[in-house]
């Protein structure tokens, strides 16, 4: 190794508050040749000459923005790593710097120095493992390239809403911000979450999963943070935690909203402070994880009902992949079938199978409420039925031939069922929105026991406008005799 590869990794410092330079200087000076700018402008000089690993740019400055910096430090230095810092974040701004090209985004204030040093060394070792990364590791070097041996799970589909999805997790794989995962049961969220971890930075370090629905409320906070001997009754020896068995990885908590509000507490403290304090400890000590969560729960009515802290969610939250369902990107199933087919065969040792036309047919036709793990299933099912080279429609499970012949003959929708074309559009128009506000209106005194002020936190409508309305059709309410 060269004198110049051996020497400290080089970390440039942009924020326009001098104090806050200080301290950032002090905290990553026993590990880093700090480099500190409190004028963007003398920033972007420095960074044409200086050879840096990482630049830490906070987002708001006077004349320029800390994006400015970042799309400065792109061009001339295109192997260097950048960390958005902001005391004012968003998810628009998170999501805009990680698309500019940013490795992470930090929120103010920071006062963990272990945190923060753990999050730029990360962002060190980024740069410095870029193919043909320099003696600054990859100052004014070209980008990496996706290597030809690229293991990361494949993300199956040809649809525009999987491809929104496959460029989230190349823009968000290199990030260590908490990351939340959302979808309806069986669309692949662990999937992508192993995909966000084999794409980053963090592909060496460990990938822990843990379904945090199948924890007993009892065990959960002692599975996640570890305990001590002597903690509660059974705790015969010191247990370390998920969260200390992930340290420098990803921790994937699954169906998230089925984690009891008192683990909930404690996780949000984890996220808030980088540190994890195991049950029955005095001491919390510092941990580097990245948190990423999946969830089908409805996080709105969860909050709403007091089932999920607000403030939990946005922290799990800075970074969202919303996974669309297989009814609603339809193109993708032929893509997903043969792929599941190729898997399952395999490992049947009957390689080379193939669908017939009615096969796949019935397979587009059907909605798949169980997501691409029940058209996993059903391809599993067809496959131990069949003794031929080809899968037939009649091989699949009744109910999905069944579905393809329904869907052989138009079936009106609701909408059209209320559609009368024998009257004027006008009249048309009016008669169908009567006649769904009334629907509307009787289905949520039913949900709400009749109850107006619960209607009307439901509905969204001004309680004095609701009573109107509700009047209007005649549809009784709680206190209707005293309005």
């Amino acid at each position: 190794m060269s004198g110049q590869r051996s020497r400290l990794p080089r970390v440039a410092v942009v924020d326009d508050d001098v104090i806050l330079l200080e301290t950032w200087r002090e905290m990553l000076a026993r590990s880093f040749d700090v480099r500190s700018y409190a004028d963007a402008h003398e920033a972007m000089r420095a960074f044409e000459g200086d050879d840096l690993d990482v630049a830490l740019l906070d987002v708001q400055l006077p004349g320029k923005s800390g994006l400015d910096l970042l799309s400065h430090l792109r061009r001339v230095q295109p192997g260097a790593e950048a960390i958005m810092i902001t005391g004012n974040a968003t998810v628009e701004m998170a999501v805009a710097a990680l698309h500019a090209g940013a490795f992470d985004f930090l929120q103010k204030p920071i006062e963990n120095p272990e945190w923060l040093l753990r999050r730029v060394t990360h962002a060190v070792e980024r740069a410095r493992s870029r193919p043909g990364a320099g003696a600054a590791g990859g100052a004014k070097a070209s980008s990496a390239s996706q290597s030809p041996n690229d293991a990361r799970p494949r993300i199956v589909g040809v649809s525009s809403a999987i491809e929104r999805v496959r460029a989230l997790i190349e823009h968000f794989a290199n990030s260590s911000s908490a990351t939340l995962i959302t979808g309806e049961s069986g669309t692949g969220k662990e999937l992508v979450a192993r995909a966000l971890h084999a794409g980053g930075a963090r592909r060496d370090r460990p990938f822990i999963a843990v379904n945090c629905g199948a924890i007993a409320d009892t065990l959960i906070e002692s599975e996640l943070f570890g305990h001590e001997r002597g903690a509660f009754t059974g705790a015969h020896a010191r247990h370390t935690g998920l969260f200390d068995a992930a340290d420098g990885g990803v921790l994937f908590l699954d169906e998230i909203g089925d984690m009891p509000p008192q683990t909930q507490v404690r996780l949000l403290r984890v996220l808030q402070e980088g540190e994890v304090r195991p049950v029955g400890a005095t001491q919390s000590h510092t941990v580097d994880v990245r948190v990423i969560a999946a969830t089908n729960v409805d996080f709105k009515r969860a909050m709403r009902d007091g089932k999920f802290r607000e403030d939990l969610y946005y922290r799990l939250s800075p970074l969202r992949i919303d996974l669309p369902a297989l009814r609603d990107r339809l193109e993708d199933i032929p893509v997903i079938a043969r792929r599941l087919l190729e898997r399952h065969s395999v490992r049947a040792g009957r390689e080379g199978l193939t669908f017939s036309e009615s096969a796949m047919a019935a397979l587009t036709a059907y909605p798949w409420p169980g997501n691409v793990r029940e058209l996993s299933n059903a391809i599993e099912f067809a496959l131990t039925l069949s003794s031929g080279a080809v899968i037939d429609a009649e091989q699949l499970p009744s109910y999905v031939p069944a579905s393809r012949r329904e869907a052989s003959a138009p079936v009106a929708t609701p909408a059209q069922a209320l559609i009368n074309t024998e009257v004027p559009y006008s009249q048309a128009r009016a008669d169908t929105l009567r006649d769904f506000e009334r629907g509307y209106l009787e289905e949520l005194m039913r949900v709400t026991d009749g109850n107006l002020s619960a209607a009307a936190r439901r509905s969204g409508i001004d309680r004095s406008n609701l009573r109107r309305m509700l009047r209007q059709h005649n549809i009784a309410y709680s206190g209707a005799a005293q309005a």
